[in-house]
């Protein structure tokens, strides 16, 4: 499921690392502005 209405930003960072796949996201409800929503997504980035 990508929408998790009671998550934290913590909280959702947690479980896109446990996900730990590249473009992994879910969307929330915003803890800062009322009625918006917060997209997150996981980006990993591979350096040489």
């Amino acid at each position: 499921m990508w929408y998790h209405r009671d998550l934290s930003r913590a909280a959702a960072e947690e479980l896109l690392a446990r996900a730990g796949r590249d473009g992994s996201f879910l969307v929330r409800d915003s803890e800062s502005v009322n009625g918006a929503y917060a997209l997150c997504v996981l980006l990993v980035i591979l350096t040489n």
